[in-house]
């Protein structure tokens, strides 16, 4: 039997936020397929399947009972405020005409209480749910002192208890006290594992970033933009992309300074092992690879922290004897409490994946590994972890070195008199294969990967791979993993920025079978997303960066811009595209970032001399010839109506202007480019560091894989060399005249 009752089946899309149709970039109208939804349906685990209209009208009740299931929603997320706030009540008839007992617990201790009483006839609504009578109220619960996480506590007379977590979000979210005192900013934006140096173990490690704090901070830079520091796969090195974590709330233990470990000082052991003529040589080797080569570093890190916590145990067992002290042993434990359960998780993930990949290396995703190992509470899982406390600890000790690495990076800014300091960058989502997702299944939908609709720029749109949290199972969790996220990103950061920030209302699912191109929009929870975005900003004095690069609703910058949470303006694409002429640093909007560049597109003089659309075209990434044509006349274009707005500001002169001989990017065109955006209102300013020396090698080109090394290319000057060539020491005195 077919489907009949195509409302009924559009209805239940639209309880489920599956968009009926969008209209990309290029002003196409794509319309969602029947197949595809149903795809998207079956991966929200709405109900069984929905090839006939039973089917659907089971998965309707099942959605219009949703909200009366629960005495009062798990969670409320709401504008703090003067005024009370209205929630709703579901009661069966036998808990009206007698008194139900709220209290609210604030997180500062503050206690509001009182007791409702309701008559069965004031109900507002009512509902049948497997033959029990259920009547809705709604209340007024009076406002609290202060934004934050509040809780609702109820006691009925029948016995019966409940609980509502109740979010009282901030007008906007955290602006730095310089802001609000209208003063701009600027900063460097740089990929960590890119920096070279004398000293590092062949790729950029947090000391090297300590480092790059002492040369620019001086300089009056007051943010260094990261790459995503996720923790990636460390059974799979080579699978470098920031972008696909294996899990979004703790870090890549590869950036380790291992020399800079306590627990190196004091461990011949491992001293014998580094100082060894082969280990020094391959990091001399490592050091000189024109390329990260990430399997040989790990593998070099990976040996010498083994060691490291072999001797850590052992302190442990002697009880804080010397030469590790005791308060070093009572962080460590201190840090594995405040982890939890989340910490405990995702370490035995990291062994489990170890010890299957060791036995065999085909088994590359815990969706390999045996089935009595796919759900973390297993009774399997326990016993082997029973069996394994050293290896799961190790992996804890990792993390531990990483956050207490990345801290004094963070309190080096503060103390080097940074506004901001470290600005992070939070990826989309997490590989369908990671720990994220083992550790939380039910709340992924694992056949869906998250992607984009096609634009100029990846004209048969894109698909990331990465699984979406499912928007009806938000709300259920009282949004704790966005929240754990958005916590463990802030933590030691003054800035963080949103990768697809258009992500918060509503993300392109592309089912799994389906190209792009096929992609379907669905809807979350955006005020609430927002709302929590902004509290967690204020708590974590972070200021926020919103990626709205691309097709972006309206509605979503007119938000981010009432949440002060800056927009993402990129030169680039700056234009008033009905003169095809480029915009006034007057135009750019204030609550914004403006740059020159991102790790996704072309460097300033890659793209200055269309070397991005000569690999482009060499890695077949053209639809067609015309295409092809029509963005190399177009990049032509550009560059002169670039170099006309430089003229307009009298950054470059007439005779620049019309000089068309030179085609490569000089120095002082670069400088003129920065001046020009450093000259907007925008708040913040960001320049790549690969464009300060004039690289020509982009960091990751959209599309592909093992096409291109991604994620690889170093910086072409070593970190102690830096000054010595004056690019940095004249950007930023130019760059300091037009900010101020």
């Amino acid at each position: 039997m077919s489907i009949t009752d195509y409302d009924g089946f559009n209805r239940l899309c639209e309880l489920c936020g599956i968009v009926e149709s969008y209209y990309d970039i290029r002003g196409v109208h794509h319309v969602a397929s029947l197949e595809v939804k149903q795809s998207l349906l079956a991966a929200m685990r709405i109900g069984e399947s929905h090839n006939t209209d039973d089917e659907i009208h089971a998965s309707l009740k099942k959605m219009w009972l949703r909200d009366w299931q629960h005495i009062v929603n798990p969670v409320h997320v709401y504008a703090h405020s003067n005024d009370a706030h209205n929630i709703a009540l579901t009661l069966n008839p036998g808990q009206t005409g007698r008194p139900v007992h709220w209290q609210i617990v604030e997180d500062n201790g503050q206690i509001h209480q009182g007791d409702w009483q309701f008559d069965a006839h004031d109900a507002a609504d009512e509902c049948d749910v497997e033959g029990n009578q259920c009547l809705r109220f709604y209340v007024s619960i009076p406002s609290t002192s202060d934004i934050g996480y509040h809780s609702l506590n109820l006691q009925l007379a029948d016995g019966a208890t409940a609980s509502s977590l109740l979010i009282a979000t901030p007008e906007t979210s955290y602006q730095p006290e310089s802001f609000k005192a209208g003063r701009k900013a600027w900063g460097v934006s740089l990929q960590l594992y890119a920096l070279r140096s004398k000293r590092n173990w062949g790729m950029g490690d947090f000391t090297d970033l300590n480092n790059a704090i002492d040369i620019l901070a001086p300089k009056g830079v007051d943010v260094v933009g990261l790459n995503p520091l996720h923790t990636l796969f460390s059974h799979l090195p080579e699978n470098a992309s920031p972008y696909s974590p294996s899990n979004r709330d703790f870090l890549n233990p590869v950036y380790l300074d291992i020399e800079a470990i306590t627990e190196f000082e004091h461990s011949d052991k491992a001293q014998r092992l580094v100082n060894h003529a082969d280990f020094q040589s391959n990091l001399q080797s490592l050091r000189d690879a024109p390329l990260v080569d990430y399997t040989g570093v790990w593998q070099a890190k990976l040996a010498v922290l083994e060691i490291l916590y072999e001797q850590f145990r052992t302190e442990i067992e002697q009880s804080g004897a010397e030469p590790i002290s005791s308060d070093r042993i009572t962080q460590f434990r201190q840090y594995q409490a405040e982890g939890g359960q989340d910490l405990l998780k995702f370490s035995q993930f990291e062994a489990l994946q170890l010890f299957f990949n060791q036995q065999d290396a085909a088994i590359e995703r815990w969706q390999q590994w045996p089935d009595a190992f796919h759900n973390p509470e297993s009774n399997s899982v326990t016993s082997w972890a029973k069996s394994n406390l050293d290896k799961i600890e190790f992996h804890t000790y990792l993390q531990w070195l990483s956050v207490t690495q990345l801290s004094a990076v963070q309190q080096n800014c503060q103390n080097k008199g940074m506004h901001m300091g470290l600005y992070n960058d939070l990826a989309v989502g997490n590989e369908p294969f990671s720990s994220a997702c083992w550790a939380e299944q039910t709340n992924y939908g694992l056949d869906i990967g998250v992607g984009a609709p096609p634009d100029d720029f990846n004209l048969l749109g894109q698909n990331w791979g990465l699984p979406p949290q499912l928007p009806q199972l938000l709300s259920d969790d009282r949004y704790r993993l966005f929240i754990n996220t958005l916590r463990a990103n802030m933590r030691h950061a003054g800035a963080l920025r949103i990768d697809h920030v258009m992500g918060l209302m509503r993300l392109y699912w592309v089912p799994e079978g389906y190209t792009a191109d096929l992609g379907v929009y669905v809807n979350y929870p955006f005020n609430d997303l927002l709302g929590i975005l902004s509290l967690e900003s204020q708590r974590n004095r972070c200021l926020i960066v919103g990626e709205d690069l691309g097709t972006v609703a309206n509605e979503v910058r007119h938000q981010l811009w009432l949440k002060k949470i800056l927009s993402y303006r990129v030169l680039f694409f700056e234009k008033d595209w009905q003169q095809n002429t480029f915009k006034s640093p007057s135009e750019y909007p204030q609550h914004a970032l403006c740059t020159s560049g991102s790790h996704d597109l072309p460097t300033m003089k890659a793209y200055w001399q269309g070397l991005d659309l000569n690999l482009r075209n060499a890695l077949n990434l053209y639809p067609s010839d015309d295409v092809k044509h029509q963005h190399r006349h177009a990049r032509g274009h550009d560059i002169h109506a670039i170099k006309q707005a430089l003229n307009h500001e009298q950054l470059i002169s007439d005779e620049d202007l019309q000089d068309d001989s030179k085609t490569e990017l000089s120095p002082q065109m670069f400088q003129a480019i920065q001046c020009f955006l450093a000259r907007s209102q925008s708040l913040l300013m960001m320049v790549q560091l690969e464009d300060i020396f004039l690289q020509t090698n982009q960091l990751n080109v959209p599309g592909t894989v093992n096409e291109y090394p991604n994620w690889r290319h170093k910086i072409s000057v070593e970190l102690e060399n830096w000054i010595e060539g004056g690019e940095i020491e004249n950007l930023a005195n130019s760059i300091g005249r037009e900010r101020n």
